[in-house]
């Protein structure tokens, strides 16, 4: 992973500190987290490059001048709060003083949220009843039968685009309820989990792996115009492209994204009354935050109102 930076004439510890620290993230973070470094850093650098001024070590007012400006852009809060923690990050780990801990920084984070709000936008949900439609209306074809796959899998194991395109067969262990996969969370872990997907899901994906002559490696592969696998995964994009698709066809309304077989899932195990430790464990989760907010839209509808309005 490469790291752009503007720097002084930092010590030789620093320097090798940081080197370890690229060296050693490279190996254990996600690709996307990387990504998000490599781009966060990259920005950083270059407006302080046209300033005239570092990015490491920065000043605090070096970091909340690039914030707001940021902020004026139209960057969304969230990412604007990722780059601040990709600044903060590049100092710890080169062993410097960590701007973003100063209260003018903490301050101007405030501020761009307060003025700017802080609501992410939600993918629309795959739910269980869209499922339905999908494995209706697909028919027998090849593709048919790798996006159907997807669409049950992806909803069994609340995966992430990145997590989908990086099984492998290796990874799968059918059995007569089921199939259990053994998936590396993309972001929180290194360490592959077993999951369990119920029998419709295991069924289509033995009937897509059957179909495309698929024995080893990657389970969602690229297909030729013949509809023959081409032995290649599917990237993160092809999973958004093929769920809109599958979407738009079905008469599924919403921005249908990578994230929306995850979403719909954790509504659908929340509105069946699921304990929200099992919902965390399917979820690969640590903290209820994100599970409450994938499923405040079920759980408005359960409130004090909606129940007294069904009385």
């Amino acid at each position: 992973m490469h790291l752009t930076t503007t720097t002084t004439t930092l010590p030789v510890s620093n320097l090798a500190n940081l080197a370890a620290w690229t060296a050693a993230a490279a190996d254990a973070l996600a690709d996307n987290t990387q990504r998000a470094y490599r781009s966060d850093s990259a920005a950083f650098a270059d407006w302080c490059a046209l300033g005239q001024v570092v990015s490491l070590p920065a000043a605090p007012e070096t970091v909340v001048s690039f914030l707001k400006s940021q902020s004026a852009s139209g960057l969304a809060v969230a990412t604007i709060r990722r780059r601040a923690s990709s600044i903060a990050r590049l100092h710890t780990a080169a062993g410097l003083a960590n701007p973003c801990e100063h209260e003018l920084v903490r301050l101007a984070l405030k501020g761009i949220a307060r003025h700017r709000g802080t609501d992410q936008k939600q993918a629309a949900p795959i739910t269980q009843r869209d499922a339905i439609t999908i494995a209706v209306r697909l028919g027998n074809a090849t593709k048919d039968l790798r996006d159907l796959a997807l669409v049950l899998v992806g909803r069994d194991l609340l995966a992430r685009s990145a997590e989908l395109v990086s099984l492998t067969v290796e990874d799968v262990e059918f059995d007569a309820d089921g199939a259990v996969i053994n998936l590396r969370r993309a972001k929180t872990t290194t360490e592959a989990v077993p999951y369990f997907i119920g029998r419709d899901a295991a069924k289509a994906l033995a009937a897509w792996l059957a179909r495309a002559g698929i024995t080893s490696g990657a389970v969602f592969q690229t297909l030729t115009k013949g509809g023959n696998a081409t032995g290649r995964a599917i990237d993160t994009r092809d999973v958004r492209r093929i769920l809109k698709s599958v979407a738009a066809d079905c008469g599924i309304e919403g921005d249908i994204s990578g994230h929306s077989l995850r979403v719909g899932m954790a509504q659908d195990l929340v509105a069946a009354d699921l304990d929200l430790a099992s919902v965390m464990q399917a979820g690969g989760w640590k903290s209820p935050a994100m599970v409450a907010r994938y499923s405040a839209r079920v759980s408005a509808r359960r409130g004090a109102v909606a129940r007294f309005y069904q009385r």
